[in-house]
């Protein structure tokens, strides 16, 4: 049977679960704030990638989230 460790990813960092610390003045921490979009793709291609991250940078904008890559960073 194999070893089961849990990770978390914050921050471009990997840590076990349980090590990983945030500020209490997070924005996600105080209000829970949160955003995600889902791109699909088919046959190893994005689809509808370039409105995928338009409605992603609204978003962030919406709640003032600061993106860690541009849209041109994130394609």
């Amino acid at each position: 049977m194999g070893i089961f460790v849990e990770l978390t990813y914050l921050n471009d960092e990997i840590f076990e679960a349980g090590e990983a610390s945030i500020s209490t003045n997070d924005r996600g921490f105080i209000f829970g704030d949160g955003i995600y979009e889902v791109v699909r793709s088919y046959t190893g291609k994005l689809f509808g990638l370039k409105e995928h991250l338009q409605r992603l940078q609204q978003s962030a904008d919406a709640i003032e989230l600061k993106l860690p890559h541009t849209i041109a960073g994130f394609k």
